[in-house]
C-alpha cells in the first residue's frame, strides 16, 4: 500500500480532530479550556516558560481525550456489549486524561495565583 502525500495526512489528522470536536463533549470541554488559557497568556503577559508549560500540558490534555477516544471505539468494535475487562481497558484510559487533566489544574495553580494577586 503506498503512503498518502504529506498534505493528505495532514488533513486526516485535521478531520479526526474536527470529528472530535463535532462529537466528545469532553474534547469540547478541553478545547474551552485551552482557548480560555490562551486569553489568560496573552492578558497576563505570562512569560514564555510558563506559557509553554501551560500549553504542553493543554495540548497533552487533548492528546491524550483522542486517544482515549480511540481506545474506547476500538474496545466498542471488539465487543459491543458490555464486558468487565473492556470496562478495565476503558477505565485506564480514561485514567490517563484524568491524571493529566490533575497536572494542568495543578500547573494553572502553580502559575496563575501570582499574576491574580498582583
Amino acid at each position: 500500500m503506498r503512503k498518502p502525500s504529506i498534505h493528505k495526512s495532514f488533513w486526516n489528522a485535521i478531520q479526526g480532530v474536527i470529528w472530535m470536536l463535532k462529537s466528545e463533549r469532553n474534547f469540547q470541554i478541553e478545547v474551552l479550556a485551552l482557548l480560555i488559557n490562551l486569553f489568560l497568556i496573552v492578558y497576563f503577559k505570562v512569560t514564555a516558560i510558563e506559557a509553554t508549560i501551560i500549553l504542553v500540558v493543554a495540548f497533552a490534555v487533548l492528546s491524550l481525550e483522542i486517544l482515549n477516544t480511540c481506545v474506547e471505539k476500538i474496545c466498542d468494535m471488539i465487543q459491543p456489549e458490555y464486558d468487565v475487562s473492556i470496562k478495565i481497558i476503558k477505565d485506564i484510559a480514561a485514567g490517563s486524561v484524568f491524571l493529566m487533566a490533575i497536572a494542568s489544574v495543578i500547573v494553572g495553580l502553580l502559575i496563575y495565583p501570582k499574576y491574580l494577586l498582583y
